[in-house]
C-alpha cells in the first residue's frame, strides 16, 4: 500500500525567484491562504497513481487585482501531461492572494511563481491525522510539530528488539485548551507495546488546537488519528508483511444522499447543508462542507448579461450494494 504525499516548494519562490534563471519578479503577489492547502493527496491524478508516475511541475499564476487568478502557465513540465494539467486547473479554482497596491494606493494585479512536487513515496512514519474517519464535533486541529515525532526517537525497547512494527489507530481526546485528555486505541497493531506506547505518547507529546462549537467557542473533541512505527533499518520485504491502516469502505448502505451549496453573487458560500438520513455515506455535514468555509471563494454564475448572480446547487447521490454475482436492476 501506497501512502501519497505532495511538496509544494516555497522557500525562494515565493519571493518572485523563478525555476529558471529570469530573476525576482517585481510584480510578486502574496498568497492570502496556506500554498499547502492548494495541492493535496486526494488530487493525485489516478492513473498517474496507478502507474507510480512522478515529477515537478514549475508554474507562473497571473493574478488580478482582487487576488483572484488569472492565468496559469507552466514553464517547467512534469515530463507527464496529467501532472502539468492538474497542477493548473487546482491552482486556478484554490490559489488566493492578498491585493497588491501600486504607489498611488490602486489594488494592481501580479504574479506568482512556484512548483508542486508530485510524489508517492513508500511509507510515512509517524503521526498523521485520519481524514477517511469522522473528527468530533468540529475537528482539534493537530499543531505541526505533531508531524516531526520521529517514532525512532520513542520506539519502545522491547518492540525494538523483538523487531515489532505495525500501524495503530486512536481516537484521541482533545480538552478546551488543545491538551490531550485521553487516548484509546480503536484499531491494534498487532503489538501491546507499540498500542501503549502510541497513546503514551500522544499524551506526552499531543499539541493541538481545540475543537469549536457551532458558535465557534473551544470545545472538547476526539480526533481520529494514526501513528506508524517503521522499524529503523527495515526491509522491504519486512515493511510488506506488515498490514497497515484498513477501513470500513464508504457508502456501504443503499439510500440517497443530498448536498446543497447556496453560492452568492460574490464567489461565497453562505449556506452548506449535507443530509445523509440513513448513514449510508459515514460521513457528517461538518467534514462534507468545510471546504465551503468562510476562506473559500469561487467564481460566481453569471446570468445571460454576464452579471454575478446567486445559485442554489443540490448534488443527490443514490448508493446501491448488489452482490457480485448478481444484476443490478436498474443496470440495462
Amino acid at each position: 500500500m501506497l501512502l501519497m504525499t505532495m511538496m509544494l516548494l516555497t522557500t525562494a519562490m515565493q519571493q518572485g525567484g523563478a525555476p529558471s534563471d529570469e530573476g525576482p519578479a517585481a510584480d510578486v503577489m502574496l498568497p492570502a491562504t496556506d500554498p499547502g492547502s492548494w495541492v493535496t493527496t486526494d488530487d493525485y491524478p489516478p492513473d498517474a497513481l496507478d502507474e507510480e508516475r512522478e515529477g515537478i511541475t514549475g508554474f507562473r499564476l497571473m493574478i488580478e487585482p482582487d487576488g483572484l487568478p488569472r492565468k496559469c502557465e507552466v514553464i517547467a513540465a512534469s515530463g507527464h501531461a496529467d501532472l502539468d494539467e492538474a497542477t493548473c486547473r487546482l491552482l486556478m479554482e484554490r490559489a488566493r492572494f492578498h491585493p497588491r497596491l501600486d504607489a498611488g494606493g490602486k489594488k494592481v494585479g501580479g504574479s506568482y511563481i512556484n512548483r508542486i512536487r508530485w510524489q508517492i513515496p513508500t511509507l510515512v512514519a509517524g503521526f498523521h491525522p485520519d481524514s477517511l474517519r469522522d473528527s468530533w464535533p468540529q475537528a482539534a486541529v493537530p499543531s505541526a510539530l505533531m508531524s516531526k515525532l520521529d517514532p525512532a526517537d520513542h520506539y519502545p525497547p522491547a518492540a525494538l528488539a523483538a523487531r515489532e512494527h505495525g500501524s495503530v489507530d486512536m481516537a484521541v481526546s482533545v480538552d478546551v485548551t488543545g491538551k490531550v485528555s485521553g487516548c484509546s486505541v480503536i484499531k491494534s497493531s498487532g503489538s501491546t507495546t507499540l498500542d501503549k506506547a502510541s497513546c503514551a505518547l500522544m499524551v506526552r507529546e499531543g499539541r493541538f488546537e481545540p475543537a469549536l462549537d457551532a458558535s465557534g467557542k473551544p470545545t472538547k473533541g476526539v480526533v481520529p488519528a494514526q501513528f506508524n512505527w517503521v522499524l529503523p533499518g527495515a526491509t522491504s520485504d519486512e515493511l510488506d508483511k506488515v498490514q497497515w491502516r484498513t477501513h470500513k469502505f464508504p457508502m456501504s448502505k443503499a439510500g440517497v444522499t443530498t448536498l446543497s451549496i447556496l453560492l452568492g453573487a460574490d464567489g461565497q458560500v453562505t449556506d452548506c447543508q449535507f443530509l445523509d438520513p440513513n448513514e449510508i455515506s459515514g460521513v457528517t455535514q461538518w467534514s462534507v462542507c468545510r471546504g465551503y468555509g468562510k476562506r473559500a471563494r469561487f467564481y460566481p454564475f453569471v446570468d445571460s448579461d454576464g452579471q454575478p448572480v446567486a445559485k442554489q446547487v443540490t448534488v443527490r447521490t443514490e448508493v446501491t450494494t448488489v452482490d457480485a454475482t448478481a444484476k443490478d436492476p436498474k443496470q440495462p
